[in-house]
């Protein structure tokens, strides 16, 4: 069967997703996800999804712009030349910038773009990428936040395990070190010294403070601290590596491949963690992935499981995928999570269809 793959239409489409569990780390906390989901259609009729999101409605809309912006470079072309639609869409925005809202914007529309192009090979994105593996070890990582007494930290410490999860992530960032250790015993007293626990600072310590961290927390077993500072202080970043017996994981909120390039290079991680968003979609984590096997870094997900895990398929090493369910309340997903794994289908593309009626559930009020 021969498909039009041509790009009829680009539809952005703000919404706004109240967090059953408000995020509060130590940089910022939110009560919604202000999501941009962007549809893309061929001309055959074929469907692609994609999405970016924002802390703020406000920003979301500026990505949503973006969007409606960057459709008139892809409406008219081939869906599944992937690295030339990508690179015309960076180049579009060169003037005004390649980070930031762009690379957002970029992202949604590669990743409905790779999720069509796998479709009309008849394949389910992990195989299209060329991975092999389809279950796909997941930490917990919705909870566990830093507004939350001790007690409320055991109970859902308590409760990822029962779900079979077998690593988890616990935020830190408290006025004081000993509040942070505290709550570090708390959560190893739940669940015990086999869990894997990650602990995550949100960029909150100061240097003094972090290099006190790195020796006081050493005795705890954990599998990284994920960014403990500045991300773009690359010195403090390695200093803090080159001292630190404990992991380092980073790379969240370094856009493309200049960003992650620059953590590599000044050995700053252990472990490099892209975020589909801020590298510009599916095009943009297969180069940073490339990156970092040449530095021999092991790559670890941020976000997106629905789509990243189809990217971890594809690692060489079979490591962590972060799983935050913040969107499946719209989707009809067609992986499972078992046991602290997903599970990826045979399902051609993502895996996933918006489900019926949503839309208008989420849509944020005209001015909202």
């Amino acid at each position: 069967m021969s498909f039009d793959s041509k790009i009829l239409s680009v539809t952005p489409i703000h919404l706004s997703i109240p967090l059953a569990k408000p995020v509060y780390v130590s940089t910022f906390h939110m009560k919604s996800v202000e999501t941009c989901l962007v549809k893309v259609r061929t001309k055959d009729g074929l469907e692609g999804l994609g999405w970016s999101f924002a802390f703020g409605a406000e920003r979301a809309r500026a990505i949503v712009a973006m969007v409606r912006d960057l459709a008139g470079v892809l409406v008219g072309k081939d869906s599944t030349k992937l690295e030339e639609n990508w690179n015309c869409m960076r180049n579009s925005v060169s003037f005004v910038g390649r980070d930031g809202i762009s690379a957002m914007a970029i992202a949604a529309l590669d990743t409905a773009c790779w999720d069509i192009s796998s479709k009309i090979f008849d394949m389910p994105l992990w195989k299209y990428l060329g991975g092999k593996r389809t279950n796909i070890r997941c930490y917990a990582s919705e909870g566990l936040w830093l507004n939350y007494s001790l007690e409320q930290l055991q109970e859902e410490a308590l409760f990822f395990k029962s779900q079979g999860f077998q690593g988890m992530k616990l935020r830190v960032g408290k006025d004081e070190l000993q509040e942070d250790i505290d709550r570090i015993i708390a959560v190893r007293e739940a669940v015990g010294e086999e869990m894997n626990l990650m602990i995550d600072v949100n960029q909150g310590w100061s240097r003094e403070k972090a290099f006190e961290a790195i020796e006081s927390l050493k005795l705890f077993n954990l599998t990284w601290i994920e960014e403990p500072v500045d991300h773009e202080d690359y010195f403090l970043c390695s200093e803090i590596r080159k001292k630190s017996s404990i992991p380092i994981c980073s790379g969240e909120t370094n856009y493309n491949v200049g960003g992650m390039l620059r953590l590599l290079s000044e050995n700053c991680v252990d472990f490099l963690m892209p975020d589909l968003q801020r590298c510009s979609g599916i095009t943009g984590w297969n180069k940073v992935s490339e990156v970092a096997q040449k530095y021999s870094i092991t790559l670890t997900s941020h976000l997106f499981h629905e789509v990243s895990a189809h990217l971890m398929s594809k690692e060489n090493e079979d490591f962590w995928c972060e799983y935050m369910p913040w969107w499946e309340c719209i989707f009809e997903i067609k992986h499972q999570i078992y046991k602290g794994e997903m599970i990826l289908s045979e399902e051609p593309g993502i895996g996933l269809e918006i489900k019926k009626g949503i839309l208008d559930k989420f849509s944020p009020p005209v001015g909202g």
